[in-house]
């Protein structure tokens, strides 16, 4: 069983009255949230008539960790963005005081108004990142936003330092998984933070595969790709995860694993930066 590129998924959030590719409602609340926890806002690009934000607290100091968060890469995974917005309405800006906030709230605007996994070109938004030369490059897949960000690929590998988080799903299953990255042999505390995060809401899913590659006890370890958290990573992010929340599930449901997850990812990498 795959996943069709461009068939179209919908739900309807209670949390947010509207259905999941209200994109406009999105923006909107999106900027609501930026306004009242004074984030900057830098337009990093324009894909197909949407902002491409990249979105930072104020204030940023040296001593803090360096954290990302991004959302939305494919456009039927519309828990991740919303469950950003849900994170944003219930955080408190002392946060700001323990850690350099960096977000990509949508990457792939034009899937996420249709409800389709890739964007309005076919192209994957999550594939295509590559380093050649310790230098960030565009390849034949990369997509119409993987280039967009890859040209700001510094301010990324800056703003995600001490570690990456992006939020996706998966929508042909009905339990949670997370593909982590640790300078270790095994899954560490975070690993296992994270995907807990995820298994108060949803089922964790049976070892075995997943996409041809294999997951134990709901975690898929330190698997390079050409995805955009691998490539931070692989640029020097000390840890990264990419979640997966199961679209089988209540949409609402996963909005609030989504910000769960976020805020057990912000809370294990908050505080003094380590030295190293």
């Amino acid at each position: 069983m795959s996943r069709s590129p461009f068939e179209s998924f919908v739900w309807h959030s209670d949390i947010f009255e509207c259905d999941s590719t209200d994109i406009s409602r999105f923006y909107a609340l999106l900027e609501r949230e930026v306004t009242r926890l004074s984030l900057s806002a830098k337009k990093l690009g324009d894909v197909g008539g949407y902002p491409l934000w990249l979105m930072q607290s104020p204030t940023q100091k040296a001593d803090r960790p360096n954290l990302l968060i991004s959302a939305g890469f494919h456009g039927e995974e519309a828990a991740g963005p919303w469950g950003l917005l849900y994170l944003l309405s219930q955080l408190d800006t002392h946060l700001f005081e323990r850690v350099n906030l960096s977000l990509l709230p949508l990457v792939n605007p034009t899937g996420f108004a249709r409800g389709h996994r890739f964007n309005e070109l076919g192209e994957n938004p999550n594939r295509g990142f590559f380093i050649e030369n310790d230098e960030a490059k565009a390849g034949n897949d990369t997509s119409f936003e993987g280039k967009i960000l890859l040209e700001h690929a510094q301010l990324l590998q800056a703003a995600s330092r001490d570690g990456i988080l992006t939020c996706h799903e998966d929508v042909l299953l009905s339990d949670t998984y997370v593909y982590t990255f640790e300078p270790s042999q095994t899954p560490g505390p975070f690993s296992h933070g994270l995907k807990n995060a995820l298994g108060h809401y949803f089922p964790i899913a049976n070892d075995g595969d997943i996409d041809n590659c294999p997951v134990k006890d709901g975690v898929i370890f330190n698997h390079f790709d050409t995805s955009f958290e691998s490539f931070l990573v692989r640029s020097g992010a000390r840890v990264g995860c990419c979640s997966e929340t199961p679209g089988q599930q209540n949409l609402d449901q996963r909005i609030q694993a989504n910000a769960a997850v976020m805020t057990a990812f912000l809370e294990m990498l908050s505080g003094p930066r380590a030295n190293g």
